[in-house]
């Protein structure tokens, strides 16, 4: 990786998922800079990595690329393991969801693909939780 280079930020999910995913999260902390690929249900693997590597090709400012997908084992993400293959400088993680975006806004990207993937699947892990072992508000507190 180039001194300074930002590592870029690739989605790619199924349908619409993706681009609905960065919405909320820029309308939560402002511009992501991120690519999305969509993937319909009818594309075909090969048109899948064709436009996966465009946009790894776009994102790349010599910091590498950190691709993000939505379900490990899918279409997408086998596709972009398979683009990714033994580039040192990029890396997937799965499992995309909002609160891994929003970590996005702070993160130096500076830092690499694979600890920023990380970071992110750090911060992914703990925003799971279950209702009851929050501590919440009564309805009358709203």
């Amino acid at each position: 990786m180039a001194d300074g280079a930002q590592t870029g930020v690739l989605l790619v999910a199924h349908g619409d998922y993706g681009a609905r995913m960065v919405e909320a999260a820029e309308a939560i902390v402002g511009p992501l800079e991120i690519r999305v690929v969509t993937v319909r249900p009818e594309a075909e693997p090969h048109e899948v990595g064709s436009s996966v590597e465009a946009g790894i090709a776009e994102q790349d400012s010599g910091g590498g690329v950190l691709v993000l997908t939505d379900l490990c084992g899918s279409t997408p993400a086998n596709v972009c393991q398979a683009v990714v293959g033994e580039r040192a400088d990029c890396e997937v993680l799965s499992g995309l969801n909002l609160p891994m975006l929003i970590k996005l806004s702070t993160c130096d990207r500076s830092i690499g693909a694979h600890q920023l993937a990380q970071e992110l699947m750090a911060t992914s892990r703990r925003s799971i939780v279950v209702g009851r072992a929050v501590p919440s508000k009564r309805r009358d507190q709203w």
